[in-house]
């Protein structure tokens, strides 16, 4: 099957709306799997400390990191945000999964519109100077709390830790969920810029749009784009309604290749669902039934979350954000 490709009328964003015959099937379970656990990692009791999770199969847990939410830059905290895997055989693969929307502060952050620059970890790497991101998603990624180091530090050192181990790193997996999605993606054009040696790709599950159009031109002139084995996917239920913001009215893009989902409650106003049409949850489900269709699609019906029944069907490009 070939892709499908639509037209924005907002500022030319063009995006190509990929087929299960674009996508790494295995990949794409993975990795959903992954941001599943990172939000296992959190507890809500004593947010500062990762959990030891279950790691996915063939994989071992070997690291996490924490970011630094603020209100308004105020009332800053220290949160577990993500968690490393690496592949038990060699070549090892590891992967860095960011946690999604958890908390107060977190709700906050994704419904922020404000611009902010984007710097990356190799401070000499120069950026356009119209390059924009959202500032509640940067300041996460790359702001301290004056005790602990950066999330970007963080991850970096991680890098560099593996890096100078007997398990070096030959491909590095980046995902995310939700809120998660804009850190895996700032921290996958930080990669690319800071470490372009590093095999990296990304897919992601449910993200807001994270920059303008000059993020989205430089984010795409980098090696690992120019690659359909390594470039960023985004996975994306046409009736979620958080890869809705930021809004495009206020100079947001997407990155220009997504996989569309469909799924919803399967009530009179399922459609409309914030919670369950988000649930990452509910993406790998449909994935796993997508990918096991002879049509390249689910449909049909499934429980969630004590007997709620969720409703999927074939994803219509049109149908993205109208229930918005």
């Amino acid at each position: 099957m070939s892709a499908k490709t639509t037209t924005s009328n907002v500022m030319d964003n063009t995006i190509t709306y990929l087929t299960t015959a674009d996508l790494d099937h295995t990949r794409a379970i993975l990795l959903a799997k992954a941001s599943i656990l990172a939000y296992d990692a959190f507890n809500k009791q004593n947010p500062t400390e990762c959990v030891k999770v279950s790691p996915p199969d063939g994989y071992d847990f070997v690291g996490h990191w924490t970011g630094v939410d603020a209100i308004f830059n105020e009332c800053k905290t220290v949160e577990c945000y993500g968690v490393v895997f690496r592949s038990q055989q060699s070549p090892y693969t590891y992967i860095f999964a960011f946690r999604g929307t958890d908390s107060t502060e977190d709700l906050i952050d994704d419904c922020g519109a404000d611009h902010t620059k984007f710097v990356p970890y190799k401070e000499d790497v120069v950026v356009p100077s119209d390059l924009r991101v959202e500032s509640g998603f940067y300041h996460i990624y790359a702001d301290s709390d004056g005790n602990t180091p950066s999330m970007q530090n963080q991850v970096f050192a991680l890098v560099d830790q593996y890096q100078a181990s007997e398990k070096p790193i030959d491909t590095l997996y980046i995902t995310g969920h939700s809120l998660g999605c804009t850190l895996s993606t700032l921290f996958t054009l930080d990669m690319a810029l800071s470490r372009p040696e590093i095999n990296s790709a990304s897919y992601n599950y449910a993200s807001p749009r994270v920059g303008n159009q000059a993020f989205v031109k430089f984010y795409q002139q980098q090696a690992p784009q120019q690659n359909p084995e390594t470039r960023t996917i985004r996975i994306q239920n046409v009736y979620d309604k958080v890869p809705c913001v930021p809004l495009e009215s206020e100079g947001y893009q997407h990155l220009p290749y997504a996989y569309l989902v469909s799924f919803y409650r399967d009530n009179l106003t399922g459609k409309f669902d914030i919670v369950d049409n988000h649930s990452i949850q509910n993406y790998e489900t449909v994935l796993n039934c997508a990918f096991e269709s002879e049509s390249g699609f689910c449909e049909g019906t499934f429980d969630y979350d004590q007997g709620k029944k969720m409703k999927s069907v074939k994803p219509d490009p049109s149908t993205v954000c109208t229930y918005w």
